[in-house]
């Protein structure tokens, strides 16, 4: 996630961390102000990314210090404005939570959809299917201790048929991505694939992984330079499917793209 600000001071740190703009590389944005917001996402169009993405889900102390992330479940109608303000010709997503603190009803969850819905456009909406808990649990604990409850996220997909609906959290096998692809319209990975990357599994009986190269490269490029040093772990537990590889030793000794890619 970049802060509106942050972007707007220094738009260089979108390439720092991303890398130069290429096919379906989304920017997570967070920020409570309208007009900083719509600024932040003209420059992440102008500067060539694929879509923005609204933060409405992170919990941490300095984000709701800040009035943006999963706090912003609790003002609708801001949300609403900040949607609406942007204007620019990329998509702009949100990822939230089904609920926020008390605030844990399917309808309070269906009100806050509806609210985005009715005074916005609204493409795709990622749902974390936790509620997020603000005071007494940390951003690692409100990643497991509130259940899961992916028949909210469900019954909501089918009282917004129209609306493209993505899921996120738990997901953490090929089965239960495929049983939840049947009941919304994709799956969102996160740590797990950071961690153990499910690309590496078979998708389906018969299918092969696909070669290592094709995982690495792309990462590389992304994460690449001295920046790839913080994705070390990804590409090695992909080296573990060719433990022969020198992957380790050119990766940590690496500074450069052309070192690690070619």
């Amino acid at each position: 996630m970049h802060h509106a600000q942050a972007i707007i001071h220094n738009s260089n740190r979108l390439n720092v961390y991303l890398g130069p703009p290429r096919p379906n590389v989304v920017v997570q944005l967070g920020g409570s102000d309208p007009v900083a917001m719509a600024t932040a996402a003209r420059i992440i169009a102008d500067n060539g990314y694929h879509e923005v993405n609204i933060n409405v889900g992170c919990p941490s102390q300095r984000v709701q210090h800040g009035h943006f992330g999963a706090i912003l479940m609790k003002t609708p109608d801001l949300v609403a404005e900040i949607l609406s303000t942007i204007k620019v010709n990329i998509p702009v997503t949100v990822k939230c939570r089904i609920g926020v603190d008390q605030l844990d009803s399917y309808e309070f969850f269906h009100g806050f959809v509806d609210t985005l819905l009715r005074n916005a456009s609204l493409p795709h909406l990622i749902v974390h299917a936790r509620k997020c808990i603000l005071k007494g649990l940390s951003p690692k604990k409100n990643r497991s201790v509130p259940p899961l409850n992916y028949e909210r996220v469900y019954q909501l997909a089918e009282a917004f048929p129209d609306l493209p609906i993505s899921l996120n959290g738990g997901l953490d096998d090929i089965e239960k991505i495929t049983m939840a692809l049947a009941r919304v319209d994709g799956c969102m990975i996160g740590r797990k694939d950071y961690a153990e990357t499910l690309l590496s599994q078979p998708l389906a009986p018969g299918l092969r992984p696909p070669p290592m190269s094709i995982l690495v490269k792309p990462l590389m490029m992304l994460y690449g330079g001295r920046q790839g040093r913080l994705f070390r772990n990804e590409l090695f537990e992909i080296q573990k499917r060719s433990p022969s590889s020198n992957l380790r030793t050119i990766v940590l000794g690496a500074l450069t793209n052309a070192g690690i890619v070619h």
